[in-house]
């Protein structure tokens, strides 16, 4: 079969400060929009993987290879690799049937989706994510303080933006000084993947956003962060 090419997911951070209290009320049923029941620890935020690295793209392609011929139907649209939502479950199958690699920071590699509206219909998009060398998020739910959202003017879309603690916001600084140019995943779950973002400059202050999702999706993941 044709050989999949991977690209890093075009994405902008987007990154501005949140000055509004957490005690927001939404009214919005987080489990009904989302489909199924979140807490705040649910959300983590995670490194993402470079699909320009050898081993990743020969492990993908390997666990297309498995799938039977009549459902190998993947789309590479520059934003990675991308799934109708029934061959899914097939590949991840597939997937685990392979050796999967370590992460560089040694923590185990964890499979994640995201779903991406595409003119042949709803499609899943492939990443691999981890987390620190205890295989955990590098920063969870429990440590953003502050949520609001907003229509953005850049995406066309809703963003969730997001205060982390003191604390977690000294991490967060050091944290994005160090890397970058990389990407990281926010996640819920695990396997729901929210958003890719790439790191453009180091982040003061502990601020950070979701972006390019519906109102309904940006008010149900508010109601999850501000759960306390």
């Amino acid at each position: 079969m044709k050989r999949i090419s991977f690209y890093i997911v075009a994405a902008v951070m987007l990154l501005s400060g949140c000055n509004q209290s957490k005690n927001v009320h939404y009214n919005v049923d987080s489990d009904q929009i989302l489909g199924q029941h979140y807490t705040a620890k649910d959300f983590g935020i995670w490194y993402l993987t470079d699909y320009s690295d050898a081993q990743y793209s020969s492990l993908v392609n390997e666990a297309l290879d498995r799938l039977p011929k009549e459902r190998r139907k993947a789309w590479d649209n520059q934003n990675g690799l991308l799934l109708a939502v029934s061959d899914t479950a097939d590949f991840m199958y597939a997937l685990k049937e392979g050796e999967m690699p370590r992460s560089p920071k040694g923590s185990k590699l964890i499979p994640c989706w995201s779903p991406v509206p595409d003119s042949i219909g709803t499609v899943y998009q492939f990443n691999l994510c981890y987390g620190d060398a205890s295989g955990n998020p590098i920063i969870d739910g429990t440590h953003v303080k502050k949520v609001s959202v907003e229509k953005s003017d850049y995406t066309g879309g809703y963003e969730v933006l997001m205060q982390f603690d003191m604390r977690t916001a000294d991490f967060w600084q050091k944290f994005t000084a160090e890397n970058v140019g990389s990407r990281i995943g926010m996640m819920l779950g695990s396997d729901r993947l929210l958003s890719t973002p790439q790191i453009m400059c180091e982040i003061a202050g502990g601020a950070c956003s979701i972006f390019g999702i519906s109102e309904e999706e940006g008010y149900a993941i508010a109601n999850i962060l501000n759960e306390e």
